[in-house]
């Protein structure tokens, strides 16, 4: 069953085709949708996150103010693509998309999810030019 979710905020609208299918690939724990502000407003979990809802929130704004930082040197490098965090037990991606950030935790061997992760987010963003023309990357 395909799962199609629309998340409004106030940074954009910005629609996520098919969150579970596409995104939760074998190694990804946690998928989440982070808006400029640092705001968890939509995730799908196989397992969650074992952390406070204090540390969540911190967390969350952590990655929102790390993407909003390397804006600083989008002229000298080039736009952000996705960043990656690799600690001890987990992975962290980060996915700018507009103002906001697709946040995900990977577990497991990383080379093989990444690809896979790649490719899903591909296929999210060129399902998101069709279906929203007006919330596609224009910073």
């Amino acid at each position: 069953m395909k799962t199609i979710l629309i998340v409004g905020n106030m940074s954009q609208n910005v629609a996520i085709v098919c969150l579970d299918e596409y995104l939760l690939v074998p190694g990804v724990e946690f998928v989440g949708l982070v808006t400029g502000n640092g705001r968890l407003v939509d995730y799908k979990a196989k397992n969650g996150l074992r952390l406070s809802e204090e540390q969540k929130e911190m967390f969350f704004m952590s990655v929102s103010l790390y993407q909003t930082m390397q804006h600083d040197y989008d002229e000298n490098f080039g736009v952000v693509k996705y960043t990656i965090t690799e600690r001890e037990n987990f992975r962290i991606v980060s996915i700018p998309n507009g103002q906001d950030t697709i946040v995900i935790v990977m577990k497991g061997k990383f080379s093989s999810t990444i690809k896979k992760i790649l490719e899903a987010i591909d296929h999210v963003k060129n399902q998101d030019k069709y279906k929203n023309p007006k919330s596609s990357n224009s910073t």
